[in-house]
């Protein structure tokens, strides 16, 4: 097979005669060795260094070569006896020695605080705007699998000719300061898809550049080596420098202090004298677990004032236990454009995503497109894939995953609804169900459908139906019109409450109403950032509790209610994603706020009540270097009459014998309808120290402090009869200290499922009589690649 990948890399490049581009790779690997320094004619202000892909070239006039990198022998070459195009290094017998430094300064020391004191300087995200055209290619590989003998030869067979897939994706991206980007696909191509309706970029995989405190790589955030005390945290080696022209090229190794107690990186960065800028760097994730990633990145000065990326790659490693699968992303970035005139208008409001031409391009546009041409393996992946992809019909398959990511399931005509199928609360037990809705294949932009469910607890059917109409436009409307004979769950709004399994609170869902309501509710992007819905519902209410209400003398049990909702959210720094014809929002610490008002119409459709309601939520998380996240939820309320008991806000705790679980954003202490409020302010937080105790071997549990904070009242509490409840006009407290990940169970050999336990103590005013009553032990579940 090594004799395969020289064979291939000589059939990939262009002849000597032509020019004179080479390669150099691993002697033993075969792989490439990016960013080798190369000296013309012993000057060593006069050379180059390889790129990403080893690849470098030189001047005819150039008569010697010197090639030299870290952990390699060093090699000097006449360039008359050069008879081929590929350049093998060997590695050393003892490559990066780690040096002991004792009583003087690491000279790395200084290179990496100057590069921290540019980085606001060279950053490109900093510049006032930007637009380049990048060239995208993901190849998927496996390699050392685990399977029957039988089989083994035959996949080795497979393996050895052809990748398990391949994509290719050519892209334009702009960029406004502060963090407004637009990426649109001119071009896609998957093997085995005919008309793939999603891209990969570089951009999406790794951070644009090295310069945050914190990259971001498979959602866990490492600290850059090249931040603010990165010298306390890693440990530094100056390994070489290189001279070119007037500036030096500082080589330095870097890897987490042993004592570490944070997610770090290893590898090494190129940083050059001319602004103290990273040139390159080459960084892998440090004890990741299951997932190894690494990633590379070559930047070149841009009009001799800016550096910018010109090159992005990486490689992710995945699994141990049945053998590997390897992603390796490369990216080439060119048509670069520096601080464009470029404003808010020129940028969609939704995300552009994959252009109506873009499967369809030509050989010819690839050929022009790429920066290298496809190797032998790479066309094999194609031919062969695309034909297993015809023959398994990997296209119907890809429209099965579209509507799967949206919770449906696509049968001829219509779409069967996942959420409907199974769920389980307190009040109804078991619930089994279905939903169907037409498809495209009947409407393209309208569905018609309804859902019907059983309680084999309250024994009870449920049912409903709806018209949902997706109206085209570059505002993402929607209208929906909805009757449902349903269950609401006490101190929910009809626009949120949500019994289906992918609610996982819903379990502790006990006292509910039951309810016959009409619904009008259109939504939409509003502005850049900023969702907006207006609805108006009307419902027949009947309590599945011993209650009564006073009203005005009147005792009133069921009743009927009428409501216009408005609703705006606003997303700090946005980033929406168009993938599988499906726009969807990456997660992000940034702030999000929710504001919704209600206003109650009284005798509209026999309405009983008129009021006003308000709920504002904010959400954040944000970093403290060194001492991990830490993320909040900030949440208020406010009505201004009294009205019935299911309409105000209550079911803000979570503390239940059969489910002892760690539910976000709910007090663990108190029972789920303990307090009653017609206002109140909640504040709830947790702060992730991370793996505080351990960062080395198997055992790693993250360290998570709770402390949540909540205040209430209630108007004419007297109102309210034959139903317990408490107020809260003390202030309510509780804190906690939770271990995630405290056993780990391998999960198909791809990270492992995390077992978790916390307590939870409540204390002050509202603390309770009998000490043990006040602490809570619940467990906890999540999953982690480490």
């Amino acid at each position: 097979m090594k004799k395969l990948i020289v064979l291939i890399a000589l059939f990939a490049l262009k002849s000597y005669s032509q020019n004179n581009s080479f390669t150099i790779l691993d002697f033993n690997t075969k792989a490439p060795v990016a960013f080798a320094n190369i000296i013309f004619d012993n000057d060593v202000y006069s050379g180059t260094i390889s790129d990403i892909d080893g690849i470098f070239s030189f001047p005819k006039r150039v008569q010697t070569i010197s090639i030299s990198y870290i952990g390699y022998e060093s090699k000097t070459l006449e360039v008359s006896n050069l008879t081929s195009k590929i350049i093998f290094l060997k590695q050393k017998a003892s490559a990066l020695d780690e040096v002991v430094i004792t009583n003087t300064v690491n000279p790395a020391h200084r290179i990496i605080k100057l590069a921290v004191k540019n980085k606001a300087l060279n950053n490109p995200e900093n510049l006032s705007a930007f637009s380049y055209q990048s060239y995208d290619k993901v190849v998927v590989d496996a390699e050392d699998m685990k399977v029957e003998e039988d089989s083994l030869k035959e996949i080795d067979k497979f393996l050895e000719q052809s990748y398990l897939f391949i994509t290719e994706t050519v892209a334009k991206r702009k960029y406004l300061k502060p963090k407004l980007y637009e990426d649109s696909i001119i071009a896609t191509r998957s093997s085995g898809f005919k008309t793939p309706n999603f891209a990969f970029l570089a951009n999406t995989i790794q951070p644009f550049s090295f310069y945050e405190d914190y990259l971001s790589l498979f959602e866990t955030d490492y600290l850059n080596p090249i931040s603010k005390g990165s010298t306390k945290k890693y440990k530094f080696r100056l390994q070489d420098e290189y001279l070119r022209d007037k500036d030096t090229i500082f080589v330095i190794s870097f890897e987490p202090n042993a004592n570490r107690n944070f997610e770090g990186l290893k590898g090494l960065i190129y940083i050059n004298s001319n602004n103290y800028a990273v040139q390159s760097v080459d960084a892998t994730t440090f004890n990741s677990g299951k997932i190894e990633m690494t990633i590379q990145q070559k930047y070149n000065l841009i009009d001799n004032k800016h550096w910018f990326p010109e090159q992005l790659n990486f490689q992710i490693t995945i699994g141990e236990q049945f053998g590997r699968i390897k992603y390796v992303g490369k990216s080439y970035l060119s048509e670069i454009e520096l601080n464009t005139q470029l404003t808010k208008k020129d940028f969609a409001v939704l995300p552009i995503g994959i252009q109506k031409e873009a499967t369809k391009k030509d050989r010819l546009f690839w050929n022009a497109a790429r920066h290298d041409s496809l190797n032998t393996k790479e066309i094999r992946t194609y031919v062969v894939v695309d034909s297993i992809g015809e023959k398994l019909k990997f296209d119907k398959l890809l429209s099965y995953t579209e509507k799967i990511a949206k919770g449906r399931f696509p049968l001829k005509y219509i779409d069967l609804d996942l959420s409907k199928i199974i769920s389980y609360n307190k009040h109804e037990g078991v619930r089994l169900g279905a939903g169907f809705y037409t498809n495209e294949t009947v409407f393209k932009h309208v569905s018609i459908g309804g859902f019907a469910g059983y309680g084999f607890q309250d024994y009870e059917w449920k049912y409903g139906g709806s018209l949902l109409i997706d109206v085209p436009s570059k505002k993402d409307i929607k209208i929906q019109f909805k009757y449902e004979n349903n269950l609401k769950e006490t101190g929910t709004s009809f626009t949120k409450h949500n019994l289906s399994l992918f609610n996982t609170r819903s379990v502790l869902a006990e006292q509910m109403d039951q309810i016959k309501a009409f619904s009008f509710k259109t939504k939409m992007k509003l502005y850049r950032n900023i969702d907006w819905s207006i609805g108006l519902y009307t419902s027949e209410v009947v309590p599945l509790y011993n209650y009564h209400f006073n009203s005005n003398s009147k005792t009133i049990t069921n009743y009927t209610n009428s409501e216009i909702h408005i609703g705006i959210s606003y997303f700090v720094n946005e980033k929406l994603n168009n993938v599988f014809n499906a726009i969807t929002r990456l997660e992000s610490d940034d702030p999000v706020l929710n504001l919704n008002y209600s206003k109650g119409l009284s005798n509209l459709f026999g309405s009983d009540f008129n009021y006003h309601k308000i709920q504002f939520t904010l959400d954040h998380s944000f970093r403290i270097k060194a001492l991990g996240k830490t993320t909040y939820r900030l949440d208020l309320g406010y009505i201004d009459s009294s009205i019935p008991y299911g309409q105000l806000f209550t079911g803000e705790g979570s503390y239940d014998d059969n489910f002892p679980y760690v539910f976000q954003n709910y007090f663990q202490t108190t029972t789920p309808y303990e307090f009653l409020s017609d206002r109140y302010a909640h504040l709830f937080t947790n702060h992730n120290f991370g793996m505080l105790l351990n960062n080395k071997g198997f055992f790693t549990p993250e360290v998570v402090l709770h402390n949540n904070f909540g205040i209430g009242d209630l108007s004419e509490a007297s109102n309210h009869e034959n139903i317990a409840f408490k107020t809260k006009e003390e202030l309510f407290l509780e804190t906690g200290l939770e271990l995630r990940n405290i056993i780990k169970i391998n999960y198909l050999d791809l990270g492992y499922l995390g077992v978790g336990a916390g307590g939870f103590y409540r204390y002050g005013f509202h603390h309770l009589p009998d000490s043990n009553d006040n602490f809570v032990f619940k467990f906890a579940m999540g999953f982690t690649f480490k």
